[in-house]
């Protein structure tokens, strides 16, 4: 979750700098095409949503209602915004 040398990190400031303002289909989509690395095609896409609401949750997004669709263009719907004060309970 933190990153390496390949790889930028999956919670904290730079990660929410990364993807504020952005819809969640853009991150979906990253993670579709790109993980994991050895293998994009061999997880199935309500897999890759369960990992994308993983990744909301461990940047302390609030859970919604229902679970998250894995269908990119129901996830345009839905911006990555993030306040002063939640960017501040995530840094690094």
């Amino acid at each position: 979750m933190t990153g390496g040398e390949s790889a930028p990190p999956l919670t904290g400031g730079q990660f929410l700098s990364n993807w504020n303002g952005l819809t969640l289909d853009v991150l979906f989509e990253r993670i579709r095409l790109t993980m994991p690395s050895d293998n994009p095609g061999g997880v199935p896409r309500p897999a890759k949503a369960d990992i994308l609401a993983y990744l909301l949750s461990m940047n302390t997004f609030p859970p919604g209602k229902t679970e998250l669709e894995y269908k990119a263009e129901l996830l345009k719907e839905i911006l990555i915004e993030t306040s002063d004060e939640h960017a501040r309970s995530s840094k690094d």
